[in-house]
């Protein structure tokens, strides 16, 4: 951590608790050293710690950090100091040889408890401060060491020993609580993670969730404000975005979804789906990505676009839905999604409604011819030709019109929009009633129409088996059925 790294006590090579005496005494030699360009010997800057490249402005200026009892407090909380001589004093002394399997092992024996005492509470600080450093990256992860600095800081600081070490740092009149130091020291840690961008805020909130101490409830209430604050700033910058360049909305969408996903889930883990704070920046993020949704696909369609901007308005619309809470919000998403579904579809729509219209005016005009059959009057000698009353249905359409009707309707290029539609349900309708048709017309007014069999390779003058087998199974019957019928027309 950079507060570690450029630490004021480790700039001018203290530890924490150092007289004032000793602090000006330092100060001066090392602007001794730095004028005679050598480096000091034997003092707390710790080279193993990183490079510190000192120069006199750097040092009068940590000198003059640790003048205020509240910057020597912050500093203090991410450095070093000397509780227990027995056991430091040789920790300290194998940190500068860089001997720091030593100084694990000095200081985890006197943690290794899980209790805060007088005999091991620098060791709770230091080694929470080695952790945090950074300097052990490689024998585990960040995230690791950054979950043991964290734990061990807390438990130091929740512990009753936080007052000699106050005392140690800053003047008997500087007055602060545990919560306080406990705040103080996290919203630093906060502070460099956002910075660094190695580890996550959701990794922060993670580990602090499995802790206990005085200021949780606090830290994380401020934790939720300043995710809420940064959602809706990212919405607002995205809005004057989206209206500046609406051809780029869908980017922009997916943008800001990105951004805002973690945060979001943190205010959920922390305050429930049900809390008002979380449906309400919910709502308000799922709002702006919808309209990023309707604004792409408002645009493209304005500008009669050959991209496929449907299903890429139709995705970042679902991600909306996965985020809405309320109801008038999920509502608007519902509509949007439906106005797309409806959009989608058509082409499929304007073909159903036509082959079923079809159908219909056979079948009324079939229903119709029978019932006037059947109310006639006949003499004794007298019999109806049903050959002659099937003819009459049969013509009671002009198939020539609906055959040019079918080809203004449903043209070739609306056939193959038709054939990718992922409702089956639709899609067998479809393949229903253009069975049905074709059972209807002659060889010469199918193949004029014969693209509306997209499933068939062939056309539909003679079916082969390999076109047969691409209907849906729950078709196959009404395929045998027109097969069998051309067979026995062709045999005739």
């Amino acid at each position: 951590m950079h507060i570690i790294q450029n630490n004021p006590y480790r700039i001018v090579g203290l530890l924490v608790g150092a007289t004032a005496k000793e602090h000006e005494r330092q100060v001066k030699r090392l602007k001794q050293f730095i004028d005679a360009e050598q480096d000091p010997q034997d003092d707390f800057s710790f080279p193993t710690l990183g490079h510190l490249q000192r120069t006199l402005e750097s040092v009068i200026d940590a000198a003059s950090k640790l003048n205020l009892d509240s910057d020597k407090m912050n500093a203090a909380m991410f450095w070093f100091y000397k509780g227990n001589p027995i056991t430091d004093e040789p920790a300290f002394d194998a940190i500068k040889e860089a001997d720091l399997d030593q100084v694990i092992n000095i200081w985890t024996k006197l943690t290794s408890s899980g209790e805060v005492s007088q005999r091991n509470a620098s060791a709770y600080n230091n080694l929470g401060t080695l952790y945090l450093s950074g300097i052990l990256v490689g024998t585990n992860s960040k995230e690791v060491l950054l979950e043991q600095g964290i734990s061990l800081k807390l438990k130091f600081l929740e512990s009753g020993f936080i007052k000699d070490f106050k005392a140690l740092a800053t003047d008997e009149t500087f007055k602060t609580t545990k919560k306080e130091l406990q705040l103080l020291f996290l919203n630093q840690v906060q502070s460099e993670i956002e910075k660094s961008g190695g580890i996550t805020s959701n990794k922060l909130l993670d580990i602090l969730t499995k802790q206990e101490f005085s200021a949780k409830e606090d830290f994380l209430k401020i934790f939720v404000k300043k995710a809420i604050e940064q959602i809706e700033k990212i919405i607002e910058e995205v809005k004057t975005q989206r209206k500046a360049n609406k051809a780029n909305a869908l980017n922009i969408g997916k943008g800001l979804f990105e951004q805002t996903t973690g945060d979001l889930n943190q205010i959920k883990l922390l305050l429930g789906k049900t809390s008002q704070k979380y449906c309400s920046i919910a709502d308000k993020l799922a709002d702006e990505i919808l309209q990023c949704s309707i604004d792409y696909f408002n645009f493209w369609q304005k500008n009669e676009s050959n991209i496929n901007y449907f299903d890429f308005t139709w995705k970042l619309a679902k991600l909306a839905e996965g985020i809405a809470v309320g109801k008038l919000t999920k509502d608007r998403v519902a509509d949007s999604l439906k106005t797309l579904q409806d959009v989608k579809d058509k082409e499929i729509t304007q073909a159903l409604e036509l082959l079923q219209s079809i159908q219909n005016a056979y079948e009324a005009n079939k229903s119709r011819i029978n019932s006037e059959v059947r109310s006639m009057r006949l003499g004794p000698d007298q019999t109806i030709n049903w050959t002659k009353v099937d003819e009459m249905i049969e013509n009671s359409l002009d198939w020539n019109k609906v055959v040019s009707l079918i080809q203004e309707v449903i043209p070739p290029e609306n056939v193959d929009k038709i054939k990718n539609i992922n409702n089956q349900n639709k899609i067998n309708e479809y393949i229903d009633l253009v069975i049905f048709l074709m059972e209807k017309l002659s060889y010469l007014q199918k193949n004029k129409i014969k693209y509306i069999c997209y499933w068939e390779a062939s056309g539909p003058s003679m079916p082969t088996a390999s076109d047969f087998a691409k209907i849906p199974v729950g078709l196959k019957w009404v395929g045998a059925i027109v097969l069998l019928l051309i067979v026995l027309k062709a045999c005739e």
